[in-house]
């Protein structure tokens, strides 16, 4: 550990990096450091026999990948090829781990830490949401993987996601979610799936919570008996609730 903070300082001072650039660089390695003791578990399975080594990262990651909903009630097979390819993350507080419009090349879970989802609606205004152990996120690469027939550009975020405090996260890439939803996609396409992979989503959990709320603020408005002059003066603090709060729906395989 000592060495590799060596050899990173004197790169960061050769590069002349600027101070605020190697404070997170520091806090990113002692964040590192803190989670994995000094070790990373996928680097040293990295060249092993691929039955040891699949062996192994199931008896790594098999309880933590069943910790998150959408895999909770999988085939032993189809969660033995989702441990072998999960790719571990750790991220500091206050780092981005993805934003809104850029290509989403990864479906995250959570596994530690809590994470700030942030989506922009009209007018300015933002909906966010705090995602726990246990919740993933990147659902869209889901629905690119199953969408049919097939495109190959990447889905763009609908959401920025920045770290509250710090994180550990497993990873599928786009091309290992693939793999696994073509060879065991009688699993991602049952009923019990479809609803528990909307029912998680932070997508559709945000448009349907907006979609509440502005009925909520319908309903008040025209059941109350209120003054006219009140009517009045709310009116048009309801078109900007509802400009505010009618996001898009999100898209998925599932329709």
């Amino acid at each position: 550990m000592q060495m590799k903070l060596t050899d990173m300082e004197w790169w960061m001072k050769r590069r002349q990096l600027p101070s605020s650039l190697r404070r997170r660089v520091r806090h990113f390695e002692n964040q590192r450091w803190s989670f994995m003791g000094g070790q990373d578990d996928m680097e040293m399975v990295r060249d092993l026999p691929e039955g040891l080594r699949r062996d192994i990262k199931r008896h790594l990651c098999l309880d933590l990948m069943k910790k998150a909903p959408l895999f909770k009630f999988m085939d032993d097979v189809v969660l033995d090829n989702i441990c072998d390819r999960v790719t571990y993350f750790v991220y500091s507080k206050g780092e981005k781990i993805i934003r809104e419009g850029d290509p989403v090349q990864r479906m995250m879970f959570l596994v530690h830490g809590q994470v700030k989802r942030t989506q922009w609606l009209s007018r300015g205004m933002v909906a966010t949401s705090t995602l726990e152990p246990g919740s993933f996120f990147g659902d869209e690469l889901l629905s690119w993987c199953l969408r049919m027939p097939f495109i190959d550009r990447y889905p763009a975020a609908t959401a920025t996601f920045t770290c509250v405090k710090g994180t550990e996260a497993f990873a599928l890439d786009a091309k290992h979610l693939r793999y696994i939803t073509n060879h065991f996609r009688y699993s991602f396409v049952s009923e019990k799936m479809k609803r528990r992979a909307r029912y998680y989503s932070s997508n559709w959990r945000t448009w349907a919570a907006v979609n509440i709320q502005i009925a909520w603020r319908r309903y008040i408005l025209r059941t109350r008996n209120e003054a006219v002059a009140y009517r009045a003066r709310n009116h048009d603090r309801l078109k900007h609730y509802a400009a505010m709060f009618m996001s898009f729906r999100p898209h998925d395989h599932l329709d």
